[in-house]
Formats: C-alpha cells, structure tokens, sequence
C-alpha cells in the first residue's frame, strides 16, 4: 500500500497496466480536478502488481476500489492477493450494460464482491421551463454546508450512492452548485448539481421528511430547469429498484438512456 502524493503517480500506474495489455479491463476514470482533491485530502493510496493497478479512496467507514488490468484473467489473478478484501469494508462500480457486469464478475467474485445495488442513467433534452420559479428557492450558504451533509445521509445509502465528504459540500455551496428551499428558516429540501458547458447532472434531490408533500420537490426542480435554459442535454443517476423516484423524474422529462451503474460490495457489508 502506497499513499498517493501527486495526480501524476496515478497516471503513470495506469500507462503501466496498460503497455502491452491485450484486453485491457477497468472501472477508473478519473477527473484530474477531484482526483486532486481526493489526494490532497490524503484519501488515496494504490498498490500496484505484474499487470495490474489498484486503487483505494477512503470514504468514511468504507473505501472505493478501482482497478487497471491487462485483462480480466490478470485482474481476478491479482485481486486474490489483496489482503485488505478481508479485512475492510470495500464497495466497486462497474458502469456500463448486464453484459458488461457479467464480463468482469467472474474476475471480481473471488475476492468476495457480491451485488449491492443497481443504479440508472436518465436523461432529459434541454427544453425551456415556462413555470415561475419559487421564491423561497436559492443557493445554499457556507453556513448551511454540516446541514445539507446531514439531510443527504438520512437520505441516500452511502455505500450505493456515493454521498459526497463535507469538504464536496463546502466546495459545492462556495461555486453555486447547490439549490435549497426554506420553510421557517429550517432546510426543507435541497437539489445538488453539477453544470459543465451544455450538459448538467443532478447528483442528489430530495426533501426533509417532516416537509414532503408540500411540493418542495417539484419548486427545487423547476427553479434548477429554468435557471439551466441554455443546457442541451440533462443527465442523473437513480437506484433502479425505487420505481417512484423514477416515475418522478420521468414526470420532469427524464427516461433511461440505457447506461447502468452495478455497485458491488465485499464480504464485510452486509445487506
């Protein structure tokens, strides 16, 4: 295990286990700019093998797990070794169709990786918002960052839906990427996107228990569509087993585009 100093270091264990490889096999994709974040915030480390590069993101009481291989034979060969799939709670994605998951799950199953959850993609053209957006609709503040950290974990399951660190948060509210409504001063609901050029994805919607049914959801999604009317193309990811959060998207204009997320979890978590 080697803790990871510089964005340059992964990138290098990557070319490695490509050179030569075949039938080249991986689930990491990394964005130079969070990959950054995530090393300096000393979350990072890798251990590299005869063919193969893995990759460990510490996040809370689990890690991520991404891995490089020359093929998928070298892959289930070297996974093996690993001693920390014994001893640490551990989840992986595999983003892609069922035929791509039961390409890679024989290579992954030695190690004890087992079907946790089954995320979708749903996409939306852009199209403009005619509704009048809610008043009581706006950016979060830096002071509401531990907050919004708090209605996102009783909301979402952290090992299937990769609930972002309170540093994401605070970086999040500081560039407007968060949308939260208000009732009595309380934090009532919240709508948590990124915007790059002509796409944007909503990364995390949802409204606090004691407020839903007061259509907060639907005035945080209206005030996210209109305020993105130059926006050509909409994208998120939903469980693929809670049918009402999708009946809701598609309300919106949002259908699957076919793209699956298989997260996997180790033998220390349990269902």
């Amino acid at each position: 295990m080697s803790l990871i100093q510089t964005a340059g270091q992964v990138f290098d264990a990557v070319q490695k286990a490509k050179a030569g490889a075949t039938a080249y096999c991986t689930n990491f994709f990394p964005v130079e700019t969070k990959l950054k974040s995530w090393i300096d915030h000393g979350e990072m480390d890798m251990e590299l093998h005869d063919g193969a590069a893995f990759f460990f993101r510490k996040n809370r009481d689990f890690l991520h797990f991404y891995f490089c291989a020359a093929d998928a034979m070298t892959l289930q060969r070297e996974i093996t070794t690993l001693s920390r799939m014994k001893t640490e709670r551990i989840v992986t994605d595999l983003v892609g169709n069922e035929a791509a998951l039961n390409g890679l799950l024989p290579a992954l199953e030695p190690a004890g990786f087992r079907r946790y959850a089954r995320l979708q993609r749903m996409a939306r053209i852009g199209q403009p918002e005619s509704i009048t957006a809610d008043q009581q609709i706006g950016f979060a503040e830096a002071a509401d960052s531990q907050a919004l950290l708090g209605l996102l974990e009783k909301s979402f399951d952290h090992f299937g839906e990769q609930i972002p660190m309170l540093y994401e948060i605070e970086s999040a509210v500081e560039n407007r990427q968060i949308l939260v409504a208000r009732r009595d001063r309380a934090l009532a609901g919240l709508l948590f996107f990124e915007t790059q050029g002509l796409a944007s994805a909503v990364r995390f919607w949802t409204v606090a228990e004691p407020f839903r049914s007061l259509k907060i959801g639907s005035a945080l999604m209206h005030c996210y569509l209109k305020a993105h009317a130059a926006v050509r193309r909409f994208t998120l990811w939903v469980n693929a087993g809670n049918e009402n959060a999708i009946q809701k998207y598609r309300h919106y204009g949002y259908a699957p585009d076919g793209l699956l997320d298989h997260v996997l979890a180790n033998e220390m978590i349990h269902p």
